[in-house]
C-alpha cells in the first residue's frame, strides 16, 4: 500500500513540474488588449497595440506601439523588440481599423491572422475610426477607465441601446465570406468624448460606401430583427398642438417591443420580390397629445405612416447604393437556389433590381400613466 502511495505521489509531482515548465508570469508578458490598423500619410500601413502595464514600479499603467506593417505577426516581431514582456494578443478586446484603411479594396487580407489563427479571441470587437487611429490611443480621459478596458463597454452600451451594432471578428468574418449580406461595423468619433456615431456600411469588396445615423441605424436593426435590451425612438408627426421652434410639441417618444415579422417571397420575371409585413407593438413614453380613446388611434396610425415611409426610403438608399447589410441575398438563397447561384457573384446588382415591398402595423399597447 505503501509502494502504491509512493508511486502515485510521485506521477503527480511528475506532472505538476511538467505543467509549469512553460509558465510565464503576466509581469513578463505585454498583453494586447487592442489592436490598431491606419494608413499614415504616407501611405504606409501602421499596426497599433495596447497593453496594461502590471509592473508596481511603472508610472503609467498601459503602452502603446507603433510600427509600419502590413502583416500583424511581422508587427509583432517589432513589438518583442522594444515591449517589456513577450507579445500576446490571445485577450484582444477591440481591434480599431481607421477610416483611411477602408478606402481601399484588399485591405481585409490584413486580417488574415485574426481569423486563421485559434489563439485569437474570435469574440473582439472591430470598430471603424472616424480619424486618426492614433488620436483614439492618445485620448485618455480623467473620468474613465483605460481605453483598452472602456471601449468595449462603450460597444457593449450602445449595442445593449440599439444604436450600434456589436460587430466581432468572427461575424464580421462570416458578413465578408458570405454572398447574401455586405458587411457592417460600428463607427466611432472622438469629439469632445469618445462616441458611437453610427453604422458604417461596406461595399462587397469591403470598400466603404456610407456611415447610417443613429437612427438609420435602428431602422436596420428593425429589418434584420438583430435587437437588444431596449430599442427607444423619438420622431416628429404632423400635429397641431403649438409650441414653438425652440419647444416643439409635436414629437413622440416609444419603446418598441418584440416585433413580429413575416416575409414572403416570390421571383417573377426574372426578378426577386420581398413582401414584409412587420408587426410592431410600442409602449408610449412621450406624447405631444392627450392619448385618450380617439387620439391614441391619432397617433397610431402617424407612428405607423411615418416609419414605414422611413423604411421604405431606407430600403431604396441601400438599394441605389448597391449594399445589403439587411441580408436580402440570404433570403433569396433559401428560396430560388438555381436562381440565386446566377447572381450570387453579383447580388448587389440583383438586389437593386429586386422588388420590396413593406407594411408596418403599429399597436400601442401601454399608453403611460397619464392619458
Amino acid at each position: 500500500m505503501r509502494k502504491t502511495l509512493l508511486c502515485l505521489l510521485s506521477i503527480f509531482l511528475i506532472i505538476t513540474n511538467a505543467g509549469c515548465n512553460d509558465k510565464l508570469n503576466i509581469e513578463d508578458l505585454t498583453m494586447a488588449l487592442l489592436i490598431g490598423i491606419d494608413i499614415n500619410d504616407k501611405d504606409e500601413v501602421e499596426m497599433y497595440i495596447a497593453s496594461p502595464v502590471f509592473s508596481e514600479d511603472a508610472k503609467e499603467k498601459s503602452e502603446q506601439f507603433k510600427v509600419t506593417s502590413v502583416s500583424i505577426r511581422e508587427a509583432r516581431n517589432y513589438f518583442d523588440r522594444v515591449a517589456i514582456g513577450m507579445t500576446t494578443g490571445g485577450k484582444v478586446q477591440s481591434i480599431l481599423i481607421g477610416s483611411k484603411v477602408i478606402e481601399h479594396e484588399e485591405w481585409t487580407s490584413v486580417l488574415d491572422l485574426l481569423f486563421r489563427d485559434s489563439k485569437t479571441r474570435q469574440n473582439a470587437q472591430m470598430v471603424v475610426v472616424n480619424g486618426k487611429v492614433s488620436d483614439i490611443l492618445n485620448f485618455s480621459p480623467k473620468n474613465k477607465p483605460r481605453l483598452t478596458f472602456f471601449l468595449p463597454q462603450l460597444v457593449d452600451t450602445a449595442n445593449e441601446r440599439n444604436v450600434a451594432f456589436r460587430t466581432s471578428i468572427k461575424k464580421y468574418n462570416q458578413q465578408n465570406i458570405d454572398k447574401g449580406i455586405t458587411p457592417f461595423l460600428p463607427e466611432l468619433t472622438l469629439k469632445e468624448d469618445l462616441q458611437i456615431t453610427g453604422t458604417v456600411l461596406l461595399d462587397d469588396k469591403n470598400v466603404y460606401k456610407r456611415t447610417l445615423s443613429l437612427y438609420e441605424t435602428q431602422l436596420l436593426k428593425i429589418l434584420n430583427g438583430d435587437l437588444e435590451g431596449q430599442l427607444s425612438m423619438t420622431m416628429p408627426i404632423d400635429v397641431n398642438t403649438g409650441g414653438t421652434k425652440l419647444f416643439p410639441k409635436n414629437r413622440v417618444s416609444f419603446y418598441v417591443q418584440k416585433i413580429k415579422k413575416k416575409i414572403h417571397k416570390k421571383y417573377s420575371d426574372g426578378h426577386y420580390q420581398f413582401d414584409i409585413k412587420l408587426k410592431i407593438p410600442i409602449e408610449i413614453t412621450e406624447s405631444p397629445v392627450a392619448l385618450k380613446n380617439k387620439e391614441a388611434n391619432s397617433v397610431e396610425k402617424k407612428i405607423e405612416d411615418k416609419l414605414q415611409n422611413d423604411l421604405k426610403d431606407f430600403i431604396n438608399s441601400l438599394q441605389q447604393e448597391n449594399v445589403d447589410p439587411v441580408g436580402f441575398g440570404v433570403l433569396a438563397r433559401s428560396f430560388k437556389y438555381n436562381q440565386w447561384k446566377k447572381v450570387e457573384n453579383n447580388w448587389v446588382k440583383a438586389f437593386q433590381q429586386s422588388k420590396v415591398k413593406l407594411n408596418v402595423k403599429i399597436i400601442i399597447t401601454d399608453r403611460g400613466n397619464i392619458i
